[in-house]
Formats: structure tokens, sequence, C-alpha cells
């Protein structure tokens, strides 16, 4: 921390009391209060998971001695109170957002139960795309970025199983990430949207480089690059230029790999110093970027 501070401050040419100021603030124990608001947040979260996590444990525990009509009832009795103390405490308090993003995970188990004990035999996706639909709801309404988290996971585990495109799910999360920028704190950690576009996309026009195709994935990759890239220069957001960067350096390997002879060894060092260049370029560029 010290370390960093230090070089931020020879980088920008801070004066002698602004540097003494950055490196108090960065050596600061946590307040009281600051560790109250810690405890608070972390403790709730993690009963709220636990609750979560014994309803599951319980049902699967007693899963053989209920009937059907027990079985629903369960999931729609702990659906309905924890929305219910979700609407009695008012959801500006947090107790009551994790009590709601709760009953959005119930929701899928309730899915799950009326797909096995009906047998519909509906293809796997339906279920979490239905699942989607019907939370989504719930998660505008909250605001809350575990419950957007949720909904990101069940949309994107839809969406895999439906398509099985790359492509598809790395378009959709750089949709939902335009979203989380336009919309934030609405919706809220727009990391992990954009953490699924790169693995998607990347994915995607990684298979195109080695294994050709109809150039689709690479082209949704470019449009994805000029869109992230341009945000990340913009609002100077290093983290994301330098996912891009790592990107394009897996791409920019796997086309010098393709054209190597592989039973010559020396063309794994080739390869190696290759890596060690594009790498060293990178971290050059976003040094030089201006804060």
């Amino acid at each position: 921390m010290i370390s960093e501070v230090a070089e931020m401050c020879d980088r920008q040419q801070w004066p002698p009391l602004a540097r003494a100021r950055a490196y108090q603030l960065a050596t600061a124990p946590a307040t009281r209060a600051e560790w109250v608001h810690f405890l608070d947040h972390g403790l709730l979260a993690g009963g709220s998971l636990c609750i979560l996590a014994g309803c599951i444990f319980f049902v699967a525990a007693n899963w053989s001695l209920l009937g059907a009509f027990a079985k629903f009832l369960l999931l729609s009795g702990l659906i309905a109170a924890s929305a219910g103390y979700a609407w009695k405490t008012g959801l500006e308090q947090l107790r009551a957002r994790w009590a709601l993003t709760v009953s959005s995970g119930l929701v899928g188990a309730y899915l799950a139960l009326y797909g096995q004990v009906y047998q519909s035999g509906a293809d796997p996706y339906t279920l979490f795309l239905g699942w989607a639909l019907l939370i989504l709801p719930w998660t505008l309404l909250l605001r809350f970025a575990p419950a957007w988290a949720l909904w990101l996971v069940v949309a994107n585990t839809s969406l895999s199983l439906a398509s099985e495109s790359f492509v598809l799910v790395g378009v959709a999360n750089l949709g939902w990430w335009a979203l989380t920028q336009r919309w934030t704190p609405r919706l809220g950690w727009p990391q992990l949207p954009l953490a699924a576009s790169w693995v998607g996309l990347t994915t995607s026009a990684f298979l195109n480089v080695v294994d050709g195709g109809d150039g689709a994935g690479l082209l949704a990759w470019a449009v994805w690059l000029l869109v992230v890239g341009g945000h990340g220069y913009l609002y100077r957001q290093k983290g994301n230029l330098a996912a891009l960067g790592f990107s394009a350096v897996v791409l920019l390997t796997a086309a010098l790999g393709q054209n190597i002879r592989w039973h010559d060894l020396s063309w794994f060092f080739v390869m190696g110093l290759a890596v060690i260049v594009q790498v060293t370029l990178l971290v050059a560029a976003l040094r030089r970027l201006p804060e």
C-alpha cells in the first residue's frame, strides 16, 4: 500500500503536505463506526446465505419423506414468508433486500420441484428462463447488487443451455454491462457481466482463430473491444483496458501458434518470447495512460 501511494505521489508530483496526508490516510486504522458497518453488513449477508443453505439442506435431508403437496407448501411458505418480511420491513432496509433476494433464489427451487413432480418434459433452459423472467421485477425493484448478480447467473445459464453459443452469451453480457453503466447503482457490480462477456467473446474469437468459421466470433470480439476499450480509455479504467489487452494477447498468440511447426521445439521458445513481448508492451501502454 505504501509503495503504491508513493508511486502515485511521484507520478503526479504532489507537494510534501499532500504526500504526508496521503500516507496518513493510507495507513490509518479503521474507526469504530467503520468496523460496526463492516460487521453489520458482513453478518447480515452471511446469515442470509446460511438461512438459504439451511433450507436447502433441510429439504434435501427430508425430501423422500415429504409428499408433493408438503414440498410445494414448504417452498411456497418460505417464499411468502421472505417476501412478506421484505414488504413489511421496507426495501430501504438492507435486511429486507436480502430477504427478497433469498425469495428470488427459492423461486428457482419451486420451478425445479414443479418440473420434477409433473414431469413436464421441458428443456432445462426453460426452467432458468422462467426463473429469470419471474424474478426480473424483483431485481429491478430491489436495486441491490447481490440480487442483480443472482439474476445474471440465472440468465446466463439459460442462454448457455439454450444456444451453446459463446457469441450470444458474450454479446448479451456486453449489453447487460452497458445497462449497469447506465443505471448504476440500480443494477450494480458491472464487472460481473463484463467478465462473462470477456470469457464468451474471447473464447468465440479464439475458436475462430484456431478452427476457422464464419468469423462471427471475431467480429463480435472486435465490437466488444471498441466499445469497452473506448469506455475504459474515456474514464481511465485501467483494469478493463488490461483485460482487453490480455484478451488480445490470447488471440495473437493463438494466431502465431497456427503458423508454426510444432515438431520443432524451438518454436515454443518463440511463442514464449512473443507472449513476454506482448505483455511488456501492454504494461508499458497502461503505465503511459494519463490519470
